[in-house]
């Protein structure tokens, strides 16, 4: 009854609005059985399981698979981020909450942790954040002309955000574009600081015109220019945009 209301009154304390990481973890090429889960709030980081296993096949026929496990106790900070990975799985607690599909192994004073059966575990952490609210990820027809794109986006997060750099940089997608073009940030009512829930936008000046010539048939060239910005945000997340670009001249091969 007494741990019960100790994470009833841990559970309340948490931050309302905080925001959920997905803990971070790679297996190698043919995993199975992935487990990663966060058991517990260790000072400023999480520990729980990231453990998986191998399936081979034997040599000779009616050979039988054989299984090679990976088990093991990792470590993240309190975004997610992978930190530490050491031989052996650590044992499983009980759980002290489940809703939908989320099971909760562990509250802190601001926060929680534990596994979403849809396969992935979880740390919530209070913190500043921001979303994009222009799409994102998308590709746009463009003429061989300078182009304008402007993204704006929100400050979603528990306080306010921090704006400490903007960079923008484009690149060539495929094989027949020999060069991606230039970028640069023109424009921006993003300050050094953006409260929760206001917006600010970046204004981005591409110009294709210095891709001197394509290997496509048809005078096209594939670009993309991603946006970064440098805050205190707990995850970063660029702004990306791919780009079909018309009129190319064609190069004289």
């Amino acid at each position: 009854m007494r741990s019960f209301m100790l994470a009833a009154l841990l559970m309340g304390a948490a931050a309302a609005h905080a925001y959920e990481y997905p803990l971070q973890f790679a297996a190698q090429g043919g995993a199975q059985g992935l487990t990663v889960a966060g058991y517990e709030f260790r000072s400023e980081t999480v520990v729980g399981n990231c453990s998986y296993y191998v399936l081979t096949s034997g040599g000779g026929r009616g050979a039988h698979s054989v299984r090679t496990n990976h088990y093991h106790t990792c470590t993240w900070d309190l975004y997610g981020n992978l930190l530490s990975m050491v031989p052996g799985e650590p044992s499983v607690p009980q759980p002290l909450s489940e809703s939908g599909t989320e099971i909760v192994y562990a509250f802190s004073v601001t926060g929680k942790t534990g596994r979403d059966t849809r396969g992935f575990g979880f740390v919530v952490t209070p913190s500043a954040h921001y979303s994009w609210e222009t799409a994102n990820g998308g590709h746009a027809p463009i003429p061989y002309a300078d182009y304008k794109v402007t993204a704006t986006l929100i400050s979603d997060g528990d306080s306010a955000l921090k704006i400490e750099g903007k960079t923008v940089t484009a690149a060539i997608s495929g094989t027949v574009t020999p060069s991606p073009g230039t970028a640069a940030i023109s424009a921006s009512t993003c300050g050094s600081s953006l409260a929760v829930g206001a917006t600010c936008s970046v204004t981005v000046n591409y110009n294709p015109k210095t891709i001197r010539c394509t290997d496509n048939p048809y005078g096209y060239a594939y670009t993309k220019l991603a946006v970064s910005l440098v805050t205190d945000a707990g995850v970063t997340e660029e702004f990306t945009e791919g780009f079909t670009v018309t009129g190319v001249p064609i190069c004289d091969n």
